[in-house]
């Protein structure tokens, strides 16, 4: 056993290594977390994670999708930490303003959001969730939707970043607690 998590260690440090080869530096930075940044209104574009539960549960999303598309002959994607960061930053805004849907309250699709944060794309897309306790019931659940599914499974996206929040004070009208978000792209 402790032989699987040092090869899995070595394995997400080389995914690491390897995640931002080649692009422009207002590409995808898949190393370093980035900073805070809102909308012009305040809103987040990005929410950088402080918080280690929170990455493990993000960590663990990536994973199952990159073990379902290995499975399938798919190359895996490059954890990308901006797009976490904006994937979060989603899920955020999502319990803060009490909606749930791809396009803010604003009226921006998670491929203008993505430009907003300064990431460079050729291909954007982009699954959510909300009630799903655990990565692998947000991975099921997504893996039993066609589209969620589609996304997963592209060969179209290169670069992905999973974003968590809780939501500390649920409504009866918005009573859930878990968001998850996952964003895709190509460069």
């Amino acid at each position: 056993m402790k032989r699987l998590g040092k090869l899995l260690v070595v394995a997400m440090l080389a995914a690491v290594a390897a995640c931002d080869a080649g692009g422009s530096s207002s590409s995808v930075d898949a190393g370093s977390p980035s900073e805070k940044l809102d909308y012009a209104n305040g809103h987040p574009l990005t929410l950088p994670n402080s918080d280690p539960g929170v990455a493990v549960f993000e960590t663990e999303l990536l994973r199952l999708v990159n073990d379902h598309r290995l499975l399938l002959g798919l190359s895996p994607l490059i954890p990308a930490t901006r797009l976490g960061d904006a994937a979060r930053a989603h899920c955020r805004h999502m319990i803060d303003h009490r909606f749930f849907a791809h396009a803010s309250p604003e009226g921006l699709t998670p491929a203008e959001r993505l430009t907003l944060a300064n990431v460079d794309w050729s291909s954007v897309g982009e699954n959510i969730a909300a009630g799903y306790s655990t990565p692998q019931a947000v991975f099921d659940a997504w893996l039993s939707s066609s589209e969620h599914r589609a996304n997963m499974e592209s060969d179209a996206f290169t670069y992905a970043g999973s974003g968590y929040a809780q939501d500390a004070d649920p409504t009866s009208e918005f009573p859930q607690i878990h968001y998850w978000a996952m964003a895709f792209l190509r460069r």
